[in-house]
């Protein structure tokens, strides 16, 4: 059947007014980044000049006119390549065309390349006016390009006092849009994204960037470069940070600060970017290796892709090359801190330990580097790898952090240093140490080995609580738990539960909610061991010896519970259920 439409060429209409509304809800941050926008235009306008003329010393000009009663008027002049009459319908004219793109584009010396970015000035004005004059022809007339927020545009000729080469483009505030072209508001922001530019920008009189990127500083020493790279960051990033660390990378330089606080490793990192010493953003995120999430840096690039929005940089191939070599930057600035300013690193090192671990799992050299001043918790407190090796030489360690809570009182009680191997990163550093340095005798504590520390009891003893022992046995039989008896520190301690591998397993996988039927399945059994040493065992086996079987049996199931609580395993419905009729029966005085 033949169409009622006829088919014929035709090209896509551009709703202006809804574009500029999507860049400003959905592409850029702020309507302030017209400010930067027009710094850009006006910098590759005279970085194009200087390809073609060679050795023009460029300048950009900035005038805020604030009219009584009126809407204030941003200027802005530079003295650069300028525009013929084809290239300001080329270029200005058609959304998305930009002068940078073909053979353009790999010139380092331009910072814009997606050609949308005139449309910024939308954001704050219903009408920009362009007046500019190429420098490509000494006879070329300068001409005026007027475009509106409805999509018009007009071009005209017009005299003007623009010398050869250069452009003027006028933007007055739309209603609602006043206070962001004052000249307060014009000052902070032109500061904000130009003030590293390397060509001057003026504000009236005011010179805006005299002042060169931190890691231009002179300095005679390598102490007058840090504390110029700090006093930086305290001035401009308001951070008093731990350490400055250089960076250099292939077309990248710039400065890593310690932080001196301890963030979250999954908190967004937030960077200051620079593309050619055009602030892209403040808050830019995934630029070092995850493990780097200590430090913020201030970074300025020649050759990396910014994404459409300008204010960060595009994921490519590129990207992740520059994020390495950065992250090397880092390790090797810590390398040379282990070897020179040991105590430096030491403070660094404590405030931040979770990274310096997550980087030292995955390099060896960084491992046997920081090793002894990564902190650790023990039976007998925090303390380094190091300080440890000092004071004990054999390192036992357990992997879960229920384990640790479990065996660290009863080995504090005998002077025994255990490490807790619970925390992220921390059983696996200790792992690959004991490999690469087996001289350092690392290895890990089962907590049965505990039970098998303590003292055994004498004939006499043993004797004392025998009917104790059987009927703790009956009590705790569907439990599948044994019971032993044996004399160890604290005294206070009632007793303690001791859970081989394959019964903590099946704990955590039942979890505290489970019901089970019967006996936990086969296994190793697990064992409740009763303090000896404690006055209120010594107690109950006398009662035991006194025939005193539902009191006696009460408190053997109030131990176990509280000995499963002390030592953080998860409780089956069956425990809750026993530690309710436990503390019903006291309530009640049920003998």
């Amino acid at each position: 059947m033949r169409s009622p439409y006829p088919t014929m060429p035709g090209t896509f209409q551009v709703d202006l007014r809804g574009l500029v509304d999507l860049l400003s809800r959905h592409l850029y941050r702020s309507p302030d980044v017209y400010v930067r926008e027009l710094l850009q235009n006006a910098t590759d306008a005279v970085a194009a000049r200087r390809r073609f003329e060679p050795g023009v010393t460029g300048a950009v000009e900035i005038e805020v006119v604030e009219p009584a009663g009126g809407p204030p008027e941003v200027i802005v002049t530079d003295n650069g390549i300028g525009l013929t009459g084809t290239e300001l319908v080329e270029l200005l004219a058609t959304i998305g065309r930009s002068s940078k793109r073909g053979d353009l584009s790999s010139h380092r010396d331009y910072i814009g390349q997606f050609g949308i970015g005139l449309l910024a000035c939308f954001l704050v004005a219903d009408e920009i006016t362009v007046v500019t004059r190429s420098a490509k022809d000494p006879d070329a007339r300068a001409l005026r390009w007027q475009g509106r927020a409805d999509g018009s545009y007009d071009i005209t000729p017009v005299e003007s006092a623009l010398p050869t080469g250069g452009t003027r483009v006028h933007i007055r505030a739309r209603p609602g849009s006043e206070h962001r072209l004052t000249r307060g508001h014009v000052l902070r922001l032109t500061h904000r994204y130009g003030g590293l530019l390397p060509l001057p920008i003026r504000l009236g009189s005011t010179v805006v960037n005299d002042e060169p990127p931190p890691w231009e500083l002179p300095a005679l020493t390598m102490d007058q470069q840090r504390e110029n790279a700090l006093s930086y960051a305290r001035r401009v990033l308001d951070l008093d940070p731990l350490d400055a660390i250089p960076l250099h990378a292939d077309g990248v330089r710039g400065l890593a600060f310690v932080l001196p606080y301890e963030p979250s490793p999954a908190a967004r990192q937030d960077h200051r970017v620079y593309l050619r010493r055009m602030l892209l953003s403040d808050s830019a995120d995934r630029l070092l290796p995850d493990w780097a999430f200590f430090v913020r840096c201030v970074i300025d690039a020649d050759n990396l892709r910014p994404n459409a929005a300008r204010d960060g940089f595009a994921e490519d191939a590129r990207l992740d090359e520059i994020r390495e070599q950065l992250g090397r930057c880092i390790r090797d600035h810590l390398t040379d801190l282990a070897r020179m300013w040991p105590s430096r690193l030491a403070g660094i090192v404590a405030m931040h330990h979770a990274g310096i671990s997550a980087l030292a799992v995955h390099d060896e050299q960084c491992l046997l580097l920081f090793a002894d001043w990564l902190p650790v918790d023990t039976s007998l407190g925090r303390m380094t790898l190091g300080e440890h090796a000092r004071r004990f030489g054999e390192l036992r360690f357990v992997r879960r952090c229920d384990d640790f809570r479990q065996v660290a009182p009863i080995a504090a009680a005998q002077g025994r240093c255990v490490v807790n191997g619970g925390p992220a990163n921390v059983s696996a550093l200790l792992d690959r140490l004991a490999a690469l340095r087996p001289e350092r005798k690392i290895a890990e504590l089962d907590p049965t080995e505990v039970v098998d520390s303590f003292a055994d009891l004498t004939d006499g003893e043993r004797a004392e609580v025998a009917d104790l022992v059987r009927l703790a046995e009956s009590v705790l039989r569907q439990h599948d738990v044994g019971v032993q008896v044996r004399a160890f520190a604290p005294t206070q301690m009632h007793a303690t539960f001791v859970a081989g591998d394959d019964c903590r397993g099946r704990r955590r996988f039942l979890g505290p909610a489970s019901t089970v039927d019967g006996p936990v399945a086969a296994g190793p059994p697990s064992q409740l061991c009763l303090n000896f040493a404690n006055a209120a065992v010594r107690e109950l086996a006398r009662q035991a010896r006194q025939g005193l079987i539902m009191r006696v049996r009460r408190a053997v199931e109030l131990l176990y519970v509280q000995a499963l609580l002390l030592g953080h395993h998860p409780l089956h419905d069956r425990e809750l259920t026993l530690l309710d009729d436990v503390v019903l029966g006291f309530v009640e005085d049920r003998d």
